[in-house]
């Protein structure tokens, strides 16, 4: 059966705006929530939004970063996450593309966006990051962070 969502999370009503995205259980920091957007350059704002990219709210309170690579993470929901990481070398030198993740803000044009606890969050806690994803085009720019 298709599921939209890891089924460790739910989407709600929220007090910042609209829907937001809940935890169903308590996720330790550090763990891996899903893939949010996929970069196609074809799409308004060049990403394409997963359900899970749809639903989390602004806070100035973050629990949550988006991290970004140009590989798709081989990751499961609540695998761990060094987000001070960006590269693991392998034995002929080079760097594992497969491990390679960046804070959004070093590398705003990656393939790949996803998402990380910054903090352990209990359940029935919301999900919220601190960002600004979308511009308006008039400016010409892209991606920004707050």
């Amino acid at each position: 059966m298709y599921r939209p969502l890891p089924k460790q999370l739910t989407i709600k009503d929220s007090p910042i705006e609209g829907l937001g995205l809940y935890a169903k259980e308590d996720i330790k920091k550090n763990s891996f929530i899903g893939i949010t957007h996929i970069r196609d350059e074809q799409f308004e704002n060049k990403y394409i939004r997963t359900p899970l990219g749809g639903f989390y709210n602004h806070s100035d309170h973050p629990n949550i970063i988006r991290m970004v690579s140009d590989a798709l993470p081989r990751l499961n929901f609540g695998d761990q996450v060094d987000p001070n990481t960006d590269k693991k070398v392998i034995k002929d030198g080079k760097n594992d593309r497969e491990n390679m993740y960046y804070n959004l803000h070093e590398k705003s044009d990656a393939k790949y966006m996803f998402m990380i606890t910054i903090k352990d969050v209990k359940a029935g806690q919301e999900l919220v990051a601190n960002y600004n994803l979308y511009t308006y085009p008039k400016t010409g720019v892209g991606l920004q962070m707050i």
